[in-house]
């Protein structure tokens, strides 16, 4: 939510002005000559109107963007998935949604084909927080892991396509990036909203380069980042692992409360790869009173220029699905969000408002089969143009 500062009046009433002329010599082109002595418009003016129309981007296409973002969320296990499901917490689709994206669910127990599948259809990855085991065979680190080749490989051909990592998630991307499983410390940083420390790199990054001036000032300043980890990547980590410092620029650092120093915000070199281990999403999106999340104003706008800058990174992209009813078929609308903020008793450590939950991934794919195979059945009982055309008669 960058400032801007309201434009004059007259201002206003010159480019209105403009736009109305320019409007009506494009409506009524057959009889511009005419029009011309009675508005007093030059040659010039009408050569401008005529390559701005010229050049206007085509519907759906503007400045080669991508208008239509998809975001694939990785799902983990636990609570508060019931028991056989994986969940994703709400807050993280809206993050995304917030800056104008929509969310595609990317199972952790997929197949390495269905992952794929879906990669190629998605235009950036989010690897949301939570808590999981981050080792070979495991389901979550697997599915990331591959994400993580399939989007080096992307970039490595010319592709855009980037990947976002949030505390679980920046902690992963940091062991994948360092190929090394024990990279990580204990540190005491559960419910602890801290100011963010920048190193020299911050300032030429890409991730706090995008930022307004006033929210990366926030962050410096003030407690609004929502740290809530065990567990991180130390400084010294990075000192001591020459293939960190090879891939990653550390952007800011952060102190825990035994005053140990972590890295918080991290972006990869030559990647559109980011991690905070910090939530911007707590901010505007999570409620539970037993933790000290900012809710201040400003603290809002660091969550939505967070999800702006992730976003406008995903639009760069230009993967898609094959067909329309592909995309809806992929997109996390198909499944209902669950209340799981209600507390059963007072005190009670409650992490997410809401959470998707999704069956066995190969259940998930019988319930797709079934709403292609009913798609297919409705598309065959519609009548053909001529039909409809005869039936109106």
């Amino acid at each position: 939510m960058s400032k801007r500062l309201p434009c004059q009046a007259g201002a206003q009433m010159r480019c209105s002005a403009s736009a109305a002329a320019a409007l009506l010599l494009l409506v009524l082109a057959g009889s511009a000559a005419a029009l011309r002595p009675l508005l007093g418009l030059e040659e010039s003016v009408l050569a401008v109107a005529a390559a701005s129309s010229a050049d206007a981007a085509p519907p759906g296409k503007e400045e080669d963007l991508n208008l239509r973002p998809l975001i694939g969320i990785v799902s983990q296990l636990g609570a508060p998935a019931p028991k056989g499901h994986s969940y994703i917490a709400s807050s993280y689709v809206k993050l995304v949604e917030s800056a104008g994206a929509q969310a595609v669910p990317i199972l952790c127990d997929m197949s390495k084909e269905e992952v794929e599948r879906r990669f190629k259809a998605v235009n950036g990855i989010l690897i949301p927080g939570g808590a999981q085991n981050l080792r070979p065979g495991e389901p979550f680190f697997d599915v990331v892991s591959q994400l993580y080749d399939l989007a080096t490989e992307a970039n490595d051909k010319g592709e855009y396509f980037p990947v976002y990592g949030i505390c679980l998630g920046f902690e992963t991307l940091s062991i994948i990036a360092s190929a090394n499983h024990s990279i990580l410390s204990d540190f005491d940083s559960e419910n602890l909203p801290s100011p963010l420390f920048l190193t020299d790199a911050a300032e030429k990054s890409r991730f706090f380069g995008a930022l307004p001036p006033q929210v990366v000032e926030h962050l410096r300043t003030k407690p609004y980042a929502m740290e809530n980890h065990a567990h991180g990547l130390a400084w010294t980590a990075v000192q001591e692992n020459p293939r960190v410092r090879e891939l990653l620029d550390v952007l800011s650092l952060s102190v825990d409360r035994g005053g140990q120093v972590y890295v918080s915000t991290f972006e990869a070199k030559g990647y559109p790869i980011y991690g905070t281990q910090w939530h911007p999403e707590k901010n505007a999106f999570e409620w539970t009173p037993d933790k000290d999340i900012p809710h201040h104003p400003d603290a809002i706008e660091i969550t939505q220029e967070v999800a702006n800058f992730f976003v406008s990174e995903a639009r760069r992209n230009f993967h898609a699905p094959a067909s329309q009813e592909e995309e809806e078929d992929l997109l996390i609308y198909n499944y209902a969000p669950s209340y799981t903020g209600r507390h059963k008793y007072k005190g009670e450590e409650v992490d997410f408002v809401e959470s998707y939950f999704f069956p066995a991934a190969k259940q998930a794919e019988a319930q797709a089969q079934l709403w292609r195979q009913q798609r297919a059945q409705d598309q065959q009982a519609q009548p053909e143009p001529q039909q409809q055309a005869e039936a109106v008669q």
